[in-house]
């Protein structure tokens, strides 16, 4: 008898007895793997390769009736049904295994009776049945007429104690709100967003304007019933509390962010913001439970990001400011409230400065990141944030940064601010120049490669870039480069020292990312004369003039990251190291070889990889002025030889850690 013949039989044999006869895991796993197993398709002889592709191994017909030998079987189980329950995933696996599908098995699925289920399995197979739905408003439309089934999602998501479970819902229900158009707009790489199109959905509105599932999501979240007869407690609804704020942060809309059903906001002491200002501002007991302020400073940080919501994206001239959810709750002092616990920790408890100092520091690196605009024209927080840096990073000894012990949290800070607040003022002196490439320290190399480098946009797409803004920070990034370098003359020698020091790997390729980071800097020049809008501002830019008296020099300084290598100080030190071989060390023997040699290799192929960096600059610089072959030249030797160099010296030369 074949393999789905004994599985037909065994099912069978469990059905007439299915409290003494137990599924066999072996052979239903065994069937599993004939249906998903990668198997040869053809091959190809000419060639000497053989094409793999994933062939399902049992016909429609097939498929259908085992389905519905298994959905008669599992209401009757007295035993684990995982088993049972992982195969029928498996079989409705296939996307041709449509939602219409479902619907047809026989008996029919009594899904909210399955999200009900004690059985995680069980919970899991129905929602794999479920989220069939997810493809098709239509279909989506179909669950949202079922209030018993909706109910029965919400119920089980937010309240399960199995995280693969409430994982599930949540993918479930947040596909079938947004079922339909967002799959559609997949298909275009044009197409926005558009919220009325899930607004007006039948699943949203049965989720927001059912008034009893409405009511559930507020009654299982708020803390005011925790412990009650038939309600959870309160650990379990800060569980609970923690996966709506992943919900809200995805579906993120004008809709939540007005009434919807007013006699339940109301209970909830919700005034005029709906399920937001509920989430947000009544829901989490920030002051007694640092946990849950952690995941809400998140919140609030996520809400920061333009692309945050699945359902309403922005431009950027309309996303400037910030997100609308999040201007709704700055108004209420969530935003000065959050900034609080970096910016002025001391005032805080211990207990609350030890755990939020990190996700205050991220909410306002996250700021910064992404509306710089709006960070400066608000010139008490920028003040506020640059003497922070300024405290933390002056109390800091060489020690502390060769051991590795840094204020990984500050300098995320001072990465990600825009580049005019770090640049000095008469008044104030600019954090940066706290930081130093020795002794040398990841975080802090990393620090200069993201501050000189400039911004990337990689927030935006071109649609989204505020031009302005970022020209300033491209200017910006190159003052501060010339200015640290005044600084540090010996910034380059640093550096290459760092980058040589393959004993401390991680330092090493922070050092080439440096190098890296300047040739390949996102720079603009400065002003020819003072702009007199922006001379009176705190943080204006110096003309190409005041820089170069600022650095001492007799000249207009080099306007791009690739003459910045190819000039003094620069142009003595890297250049040759880029050009000489990387070091080996196939002299060592014993314990420790492969790691060492492992290490190396890492390190000679960063540098390999500044090599073309530099390489592609040159070439562009080449076709504009006919200049700099012959440096071009030295650099095409120097790739053919492959990233370690042809022969270099045995054993290399071992760089040492000058502290």
């Amino acid at each position: 008898m074949d393999l789905l013949g004994d599985i037909r039989s065994h099912l069978a044999g469990v059905a007439s007895d299915p409290a003494g006869k137990a599924l066999d895991p072996r052979l239903l796993e065994k069937f599993d793997g004939q249906v998903t197993g990668v198997q040869p398709a053809m091959s190809n002889f000419r060639n000497g390769l053989r094409s793999y592709q994933r062939r399902q191994s049992i016909s429609e017909t097939d498929r259908d009736t085992l389905i519905h030998q298994l959905a008669e079987l599992l209401p009757t189980l007295q035993q684990d049904p995982s088993p049972a329950t992982t195969l029928i995933e498996v079989l409705v696996r296939p996307a041709s295994y449509t939602f219409a599908r479902v619907l047809d098995i026989d008996p029919p699925v009594d899904f909210a009776a399955g999200l009900k289920a004690l059985f995680p399995s069980i919970n899991l197979v129905t929602l794999s049945l479920l989220e069939k739905a997810k493809f098709k408003s239509s279909d989506a439309g179909i669950v949202a007429g079922k209030p018993d089934i909706v109910a029965a999602l919400i119920e089980l998501w937010l309240s399960t104690t199995d995280t693969t479970v409430a994982s599930e819902a949540y993918s479930v229900l947040l596909g079938l709100l947004t079922a339909g158009e967002r799959h559609k707009e997949a298909a275009t790489t044009t197409s926005q967003h558009r919220p009325e199109h899930y607004e007006q959905s039948l699943m949203w509105r049965r989720v927001f304007r059912d008034k009893d599932i409405y009511d559930s999501i507020f009654r299982i979240c708020s803390l005011t019933n925790a412990g009650q007869n038939g309600q959870l407690g309160k650990r379990d609804k800060t569980v609970a509390q923690a996966r709506l704020l992943d919900l809200l942060v995805k579906i993120d809309c004008e809709s939540i962010r007005r009434p919807q059903i007013a006699e339940v906001e109301s209970r909830y002491g919700v005034k005029d913001g709906g399920l937001m200002e509920f989430a947000a501002l009544k829901m989490v007991d920030y002051k007694d439970d640092v946990l849950m302020h952690m995941t809400l400073i998140d919140f609030f940080a996520d809400l920061l990001k333009p692309e945050h919501s699945m359902v309403e994206t922005h431009d950027f001239a309309s996303y400037q400011l910030s997100s609308k959810s999040h201007e709704d709750l700055n108004l209420r002092g969530t935003h000065t409230r959050t900034l609080s616990y970096y910016l002025d920790a001391t005032k805080h408890s211990s207990l609350d400065s030890t755990y939020l100092y990190g996700r205050s520091a991220n909410y306002l690196a996250t700021y910064c990141s992404y509306h710089p605009a709006h960070f400066l024209s608000f010139q008490p927080v920028v003040d506020s944030t640059v003497a922070r840096l300024l405290e933390v990073l002056g109390k800091m000894k060489p020690g502390q940064w060769a051991q590795g012990l840094t204020p990984k949290h500050d300098l995320h800070v001072l990465a990600s601010l825009p580049r005019q607040a770090l640049l000095p003022t008469p008044t104030s002196a600019s954090p940066l120049f706290l930081l130093s490439a020795r002794p040398p320290n990841e975080d802090a190399l990393q620090t200069l490669v993201a501050v000189f480098q400039g911004p990337k946009n990689e927030h935006y797409t071109d649609d989204h870039i505020d031009t302005d803004t970022e020209s300033q920070q491209r200017s910006a990034a190159r003052a501060l480069y010339w200015l640290y370098l005044d600084q540090y003359p010996t910034l380059w020698q640093d550096v290459v020292r760092a980058a040589e020091t393959v004993a401390l790997k991680d330092a090493a390729l922070a050092a080439i990312a440096l190098i890296n980071a300047i040739i390949t800097a996102s720079w603009a020049s400065l002003p020819s004369d003072p702009d007199p809008d922006l001379n009176q501002a705190p943080y204006a830019l110096p003309t190409e003039q005041q820089l170069a008296t600022k650095c001492h020099a007799s000249q207009d300084l080099p306007s791009t990251g690739l003459l910045a290598i190819l000039s003094p100080p620069a142009l003595e030190t890297i250049l040759p190291y880029l050009l000489r071989p990387a070091q080996t060390f196939s002299n060592l023997v014993g314990g420790g070889k492969g790691d060492v040699e492992s290490a190396a290799y890492r390190v000679a192929a960063a540098k390999y990889d500044v090599l073309l960096s530099l390489k592609s600059r040159l070439q562009e610089y080449v076709q504009e002025t006919g200049q700099l072959k012959e440096v071009v030249a030295m650099v095409n030797k120097r790739l053919a030889m492959g990233p370690m160099g042809g022969n270099s010296e045995i054993g290399g030369r071992v760089g040492t850690l000058d502290l």
